[in-house]
């Protein structure tokens, strides 16, 4: 997703947009429900925004194989589609009889679709229509108006085996997103107009969104990696490459996960050892970090890692965050010295639109020398202590641990004010807000966290 606008135009969209929405489709505020089944783009992110200032509850869905429990448990008032997913979703509407149903179609609305939304009475609304029909500024009540405690989205995610699960954010936990994202940079440096972010991280998801709306509170440039959202298929693959999305955006920041990091740093590694000092260049950049010291401007980096990154595209780099799945430990040292600036690892729940856990981007206290190998360690890195906004602990710990001077290990349970409010059956909270993260952890002598697995839960505390 790749676009240019000025605060003072994205406003004017969200204005004209959230009085469309709301004159075309008739939708009711603090009652009505929009469905998004957007690729991640400008029209999805103005979308949310515009919805949720008319107190209009966008909800949206990780994957597309949770559409089918969506619409039978929780019914939109109207749906917001791509157009090249609108066939089979007419289909789909068509075998739930749902007519009367709104659909604002984003893209080219075809014969094909028109005459199969006459027969099933399924209204098909162009984007452009709901541009054009919020010409003219909408008056809220004072009482229609979103306070921070209204529901900003509702997000659907699936559990580890599939089951549809429901989480509500309000504007506050989504505002404590943005202010806990910034945390994963370092004080020194912190976000700015002037940076170019690139995430790898849908805005389907509360993590992805969070992000998005950090990149508008500093007014910097955002981007997301394409092929990411709800549509990616099989002939995608060729595209769906952080090496192409780098190279078109040459960002500041990168939210990524770790193998895309390994790749990339691996690449940058691969041509600076074309240098006949790589390997002396090494062995300083590798004593430098098991002293602590992180520098990019060094004769070393100059003469040998430099150009390596300017070929990746990564010469302006200032800073990574890495989510979504475990880092490796044999690669450390490597992403530190490719890329020779803060990595803050950061562990994300669907709970929560801003990390649950978070390391310091300056933490270098565990590199290994990484001789090649490629396979997982045993033991896995931590992802930190609790991240702002966000509070931890754990349950559950044996006491024989405890007596043996191990490090405790338990059921993670989590709650704060980035973290949004349940309302899936399946979730059962604990007293005083704390919910189950169905993950297990470790938590060091340091403070720091170590993620270790699931947590199987089938009835309450």
């Amino acid at each position: 997703m790749y676009f240019q606008t000025t605060n003072a135009e994205l406003q004017n969209r969200i204005t004209t947009l959230g009085a469309g929405f709301v004159r075309k489709l008739d939708l009711a505020p603090r009652d009505s429900s929009v469905l998004m089944l957007l690729d991640d783009s400008f029209e999805y992110l103005t979308s949310v925004l515009a919805l949720s200032a008319c107190s209009v509850t966008p909800i949206t869905i990780s994957h597309l194989q949770l559409l089918n429990p969506v619409l039978s448990v929780h019914p939109p008032s109207a749906i917001i589609v791509q157009s090249r997913f609108l066939h089979t979703l007419l289909e789909q509407l068509a075998d739930e009889k749902e007519a009367g149903l709104h659909l604002i179609v984003v893209g080219e609305i075809d014969d094909l679709a028109r005459s199969h939304s006459l027969k099933t009475g399924i209204n098909l609304i162009p984007w452009t229509d709901i541009l054009e029909s919020g010409g003219e500024p909408l008056n809220l009540s004072a009482a229609d108006l979103p306070t921070t405690n209204d529901v900003f989205m509702i997000s659907y995610y699936g559990d580890e085996i599939g089951q549809p699960k429901a989480v509500q954010f309000t504007h506050q936990n989504m505002t404590a997103a943005v202010v806990s994202n910034r945390a994963l940079f370092s004080v020194s440096t912190p976000l700015s107009g002037s940076d170019r972010i690139l995430s790898s991280f849908s805005m389907n998801t509360p993590f992805g969104m969070g992000v998005a709306f950090q990149a508008l509170w500093e007014g910097a440039s955002f981007s997301v990696k394409p092929n990411i959202g709800l549509f990616k298929t099989e002939s995608d693959k060729a595209e769906d490459s952080v090496f192409a999305a780098i190279a078109a955006s040459r960002p500041t920041i990168l939210y990524v996960q770790p193998s895309e990091l390994d790749s990339l740093s691996s690449s940058v590694l691969a041509t600076a050892k074309g240098s006949f000092l790589y390997t002396l260049a090494w062995k300083r950049k590798m004593g430098a970090l098991l002293e602590g010291s992180l520098s990019r401007t060094t004769p070393w980096d100059r003469v040998v890692f430099e150009d390596a990154r300017v070929k990746w595209s990564l010469s302006d780099l200032r800073s990574v965050v890495t989510a979504g799945e475990p880092s490796d430990p044999s690669t450390q040292a490597i992403c530190s010295i490719a890329t020779s600036v803060p990595i803050a690892r950061a562990h994300v729940h669907p709970l929560s639109a801003s990390p649950i856990l978070a390391s310091h981007p300056l933490d270098l206290q565990r590199h290994f020398p990484a001789t090649g190998g490629s396979r997982m360690s045993k033991d896995p890195l931590h992802v930190g202590p609790p991240a702002p906004s966000v509070e931890v602990k754990l349950v559950g710990v044996p006491e024989n641990e405890i007596d043996a001077g191990n490090d405790p290990r338990g059921e993670l349970l989590i709650r704060g004010t980035s973290v949004g409010t349940p309302v899936s059956e399946s979730t059962v909270p604990y007293p005083d807000g704390w919910l189950p993260s169905g993950e297990r952890a470790i938590v060091q002598s340091n403070g720091t966290f170590k993620v270790i697995g699931r947590q199987r839960r089938t009835t309450g505390p």
